[in-house]
């Protein structure tokens, strides 16, 4: 009976092994296209399965085999990856250089654009430009191209500030006129210091020999109204004691000389004031005059009358009469 079991079990194992190798033949038909084709990674995963199926029926001479071309495939496909590397690094740097190319040649042309719009004094135009190479030169590892857009950007900036300078330097210069006139010295000062400073610290000489000149004018001019303030101070003063003692004569002289002086630096109120003060005196002594004249004719009149002249003495009292209606109608 042991036998007889035996035997069906030894076939049974070798039909298995048949098939197996079977199997690996079929493996190794499909792997051989594979690796002739260059499908490496085929080629490769047949022979982890070969291997595997091998195993199973301990072929040695299969695992042995299949072990070596793994060991060339792999050493195969390394060499594979590293020409791929090669070949993509030097797609990659002949792109890079390409694109270095267009870079440069973009940067040329703005370089000219800018240049133009500099020369025509367009700096909203030189702007715009050096902001568009900005964004080019952050793609470009060029310190030579970076120095020299830097230098244009000074250029720009400088070119744009001295501008922007000149230009206020004439609206001061225009100021000027109406602030002299209004006598505002302070600010005016103000800003002739600002801006002959501005012009001096950026090396402009446009207008500064000018602004320098009104500077100088402009202290002189407030020499001379400071020194018209100090004697209308001094005539006030004076016109005050002369109106308290009624010293009509030298009042009216001061008031008509602070009044020429505050119409000189255009004392709008002190020349209402004294105006108004004057008009006053110059009735006050109409009517001082007017009261000298009564009392002169009355007094001639009086001594005509004693020495018995009547006619004339009557004719004195009948003057008296019309100087007192002329001074009414003068009113």
């Amino acid at each position: 009976m042991a036998e007889e079991h035996t035997e069906p079990i030894d076939e049974k194992e070798g039909k298995r092994k048949i098939k197996v190798v079977a199997d690996i033949d079929e493996r190794l038909a499909i792997q051989g296209q594979a690796y002739m084709k260059g499908q490496l990674k085929e080629a490769l995963m047949l022979a982890y399965e070969i291997i595997e199926l091998a195993k199973s029926e301990g072929l040695i001479s299969f695992i042995e085999e299949q072990e070596q071309l793994i060991a060339r495939i792999k050493k195969l496909l390394e060499k594979r990856e590293e020409e791929h590397r090669k070949w993509l690094r030097a797609v990659q740097e002949k792109s890079k250089l390409e694109k270095l190319k267009e870079l440069r040649i973009e940067l040329k042309n703005l370089e000219n654009i800018f240049n133009t719009a500099f020369e025509l004094g367009d700096f909203l135009k030189t702007e715009v430009t050096i902001k568009k190479a900005k964004n080019l030169l952050s793609q470009l590892d060029d310190k030579e191209v970076k120095n020299k857009w830097q230098d244009f950007e000074k250029k720009h900036l400088e070119a744009k500030l001295k501008k922007k300078l000149i230009k206020r330097a004439q609206e001061v210069i225009e100021e000027s006129i109406e602030l002299k006139e209004k006598f505002c010295f302070d600010d005016l000062k103000s800003k002739l210091t600002n801006i002959i400073k501005q012009l001096k610290e950026n090396n402009v000489e446009e207008n500064l020999k000018e602004l320098e000149y009104i500077q100088n004018d402009t202290l002189n001019a407030e020499k001379v109204y400071l020194n018209v303030i100090e004697n209308i101070q001094k005539l006030i003063k004076e016109v005050e004691i002369l109106q308290k003692y009624k010293d009509f004569k030298n009042f009216k002289t001061k008031c008509e000389a602070l009044l020429k002086l505050a119409k000189s630096i255009g004392k709008k109120e002190l020349i209402k004031q004294y105006t108004k003060l004057l008009i006053k005196l110059q009735k006050d002594l109409k009517f001082e005059e007017l009261k000298e004249n009564v009392k002169k004719l009355n007094e001639e009149g009086l001594n005509l009358l004693k020495k018995g002249d009547i006619s004339v003495s009557i004719a004195k009292f009948e003057m008296i009469k019309e100087v007192i209606n002329y001074y009414l109608e003068e009113l």
